[in-house]
Parts: structure tokens; C-alpha cells; sequence
């Protein structure tokens, strides 16, 4: 029979709930957030080999009521800085091009929105490098509780001479056709490590070679008491996708972690920080247009 558990994570709700009690009582906010200027939101992830779709809104106040997404705008999409087609709406502020996105290409939409100028953005899809080389490393450390944690190591190509930024996904399949995704535990690549967040979006500063190997640790999340033998880290089918994301993914998706970091910080103190300003590459609007090429490694059994 196994017992399984989650590591730290009723503790840490526990903890965050007591906190949040706890300073709720000593005093009352008044916080006006700040004035910001109407715009349209327009957001979009290009992904080489899949349809384009954008999603299209409308910024209102913090303190609005929620508008519905827009239906009634037109965005025209050009690819390579040529008119290819204007996007048909599909719900839910959502508008899908028939055309498949394409590695190496350039990206541009014109967002028109009744009462607002017409909002713009572009980005290019980078083209992909190749994973060389992928294995699974089942105990590459020990945490604080005492358990082995597991890590990947994977080979890749690189530009030495081009900037070039990467982003290293971790699927776990806990279910067959199902890979969930996992964080980076216990940084200690230097090239993460130069990035200064405990994540896996980096560029090739640092590298100077035309391949690079980089060994990320991971949790698993789990851990199971077989027979009453002592707790031992479940391990699970593994795979590593390797993204070769635009200069714009690379920004957001950096700013967007210090933003959700910013956002939390007072339930652990008394007042309110100020947030974060995400990056945003739409003229006369808010949002993001970017994009990303992928490869996808075998995927590993580490219990095999």
C-alpha cells in the first residue's frame, strides 16, 4: 500500500491564510489606483506549426465593472510586412487566421476598435535549435526535508554570434496523455543563474560555444511511504520541450513573474506595493504580441 503526500503545500496555504488574517486586522487601506488611459488589450502567442489566434479587449478601470471581450473589431494581419488576411471572429474577444504561423517569419497585426486608434504590433517567430542530447538524472540532490530530488540534462545547439533567448519547458506525465508542468528547484546552472529568477527563460550571454549543456533540478511535488519503509520521491515519465522564443517572450515573461511576485508581497505586509509595469510591445494599446519555435525530446521513464 502507498501513502502519498504533498510536499509543504497545506503548510504553506496554512501560513498564507494565518497571515492574511492576521494583518487584515491591524488597518484599513485607502488605495486609489492609479489613472491610466482607455486602450485596447490585444494578446497573442505565436507558435510555429498552429493556427494564429488574438484575443481582443478592452482596458477599463480597476474599479469598472467588467466589459465583454471585443466583437466588433478588425484585425488585419500581415505576414513579411504584406496584407495576408483579416482575422475571423470566434467568440470571446478571440480572432483565428487560416493561416498556419511559420518559423523565420515576421508578424504584424492592426487592431481597429470602434472610438479608439488603431492599435498595432509585430514580432517574429525565431527559428528553432535542435535538443543534441536529453537524459534523466533521478537523484541530483537532497532537499530540506530530507528527500532526493531528480534533474534533466539537456544538450542543445546555439548561435554563438546572434542573440538568441530559450525558454527549457518540464513535462511530467503523471497520467499517460497528460504532461503537467513543473518549476526549476535549486537553481544551478550559471546561465540561469545570470538571469537572476528561478526560472527557465535565459538567453545565450553567457554561452560561447555552438552547443550547450545545462542541468536543471526539479520536484516532482510527491512522495510515497512504501510499506513503511521510509519516504521516497515518486519519479514520473519525464520530457523536456525546448522553445526558441522572440526577444518580446523573453521581456514579458520575466517582467511577468516579477509582477506576480510584486502582487503578493501584501499579505506579508502592512500596506500596498506598487505594481509591477508589465512590458508591452502594442502601440496604442495594452498587451503583447510574440512568438516561439519548439522541439520536443523523447520522453524518459526514470523508473525504467
Amino acid at each position: 500500500m502507498q501513502v502519498f503526500k504533498k510536499k509543504s503545500g497545506l503548510i504553506g496555504f496554512f501560513m498564507m491564510l494565518g497571515l492574511l488574517l492576521f494583518f487584515s486586522c491591524h488597518k484599513k487601506l485607502d488605495w486609489n489606483p492609479p489613472e491610466f488611459e482607455q486602450k485596447p488589450v490585444v494578446n497573442g502567442v505565436i507558435k510555429s506549426g498552429s493556427p494564429i489566434t488574438i484575443k481582443v479587449s478592452e482596458a477599463v478601470k480597476f474599479t469598472a465593472e467588467p466589459t465583454p471581450e471585443a466583437h466588433n473589431a478588425e484585425v488585419l494581419l500581415y505576414v513579411n510586412n504584406e496584407y495576408a488576411e483579416t482575422l475571423e471572429h470566434i467568440g470571446e474577444g478571440f480572432y483565428q487566421s487560416q493561416l498556419t504561423a511559420q518559423e523565420g517569419s515576421e508578424y504584424r497585426c492592426e487592431v481597429t476598435m470602434p472610438g479608439y486608434p488603431t492599435a498595432t504590433c509585430s514580432t517574429r517567430v525565431p527559428n528553432h535549435q535542435n535538443i543534441v542530447k536529453f537524459e534523466h538524472i533521478n537523484k541530483a540532490g537532497v532537499d530540506e526535508e530530507g528527500l532526493t530530488y531528480p534533474a534533466v540534462k539537456v544538450t542543445f545547439d546555439n548561435l554563438p554570434d546572434t542573440s538568441v533567448y530559450y525558454e527549457l519547458v518540464i513535462r511530467l506525465f503523471e497520467h499517460e496523455d497528460y504532461g503537467s508542468r513543473t518549476s526549476p528547484y535549486n537553481i544551478g546552472d550559471p546561465v540561469l543563474l545570470n538571469e537572476g529568477l528561478p526560472i527557465a527563460v535565459f538567453s545565450n550571454e553567457l554561452i560561447e560555444g555552438s552547443t550547450y549543456t545545462m542541468t536543471i533540478n526539479y520536484s516532482t511535488g510527491s512522495a510515497s511511504n512504501h510499506n513503511n519503509m521510509g519516504w521516497v520521491t515518486n519519479l514520473y515519465p519525464v520530457q523536456v520541450e525546448l522553445r526558441t522564443v522572440s526577444h518580446s517572450y523573453y521581456k514579458f515573461i520575466k517582467q511577468q513573474y516579477l509582477y506576480e511576485l510584486a502582487n503578493s508581497e501584501p499579505l506579508l505586509s502592512v500596506g500596498v506595493t506598487g505594481s509591477y509595469n508589465l512590458y508591452s510591445n502594442v502601440h496604442n494599446g495594452y498587451g503583447i504580441l510574440t512568438g516561439y519555435s519548439l522541439v520536443k525530446s523523447d520522453i524518459i521513464d526514470p523508473n525504467n
